[in-house]
């Protein structure tokens, strides 16, 4: 009987430990993405993300850049890039960017595989933007 209820305290004891340590982690991992850098590109992967950052020239990203393009596979709104810290972002948009220099946007970031005119596959980020403000 004893051991019983030893076990119990136990049981119920780890349960509080795991549950603590549950409400103490989440909230700091929570936002992580809310402002977008280079180390946490991995795991904000399909996330909702806000990333802020200078614009980025088209003839300064790598050309297979372009294969993203929606207007090359079909679909709707533009593309433009931006850089996050060393990292180039494509961006896919409803509007035209008019921005001059810096970006905020706010969407979702995905990692795509695009293949280059040698036929080499690299990965690059985009985010596909709900929303973005001149800095």
């Amino acid at each position: 009987m004893n051991s019983l209820t030893l076990y119990r305290k136990f049981a119920l004891g780890l349960l509080g430990l795991w549950s603590l340590c549950s409400l103490g982690i989440t909230p700091v991992f929570a936002g992580e993405c809310d402002d977008l850098n280079e180390a946490v590109l991995d795991s904000c992967k399909d996330k909702s993300v806000t990333a802020k950052g200078p614009r980025v020239d088209m003839f300064e990203v790598p050309g297979y850049f372009m294969m993203a393009d929606p207007a090359f596979s079909g679909g709707e709104g533009m593309q433009d890039y931006m850089a996050v810290g060393d990292a180039q972002i494509i961006i896919h948009t409803f509007d035209e960017v008019q921005c001059p220099e810096d970006i905020e946007v706010k969407g979702t970031l995905t990692q795509t595989e695009l293949e280059d005119d040698d036929g080499q596959k690299h990965n690059a980020w985009l985010i596909s933007v709900t929303e973005f403000k001149c800095l």
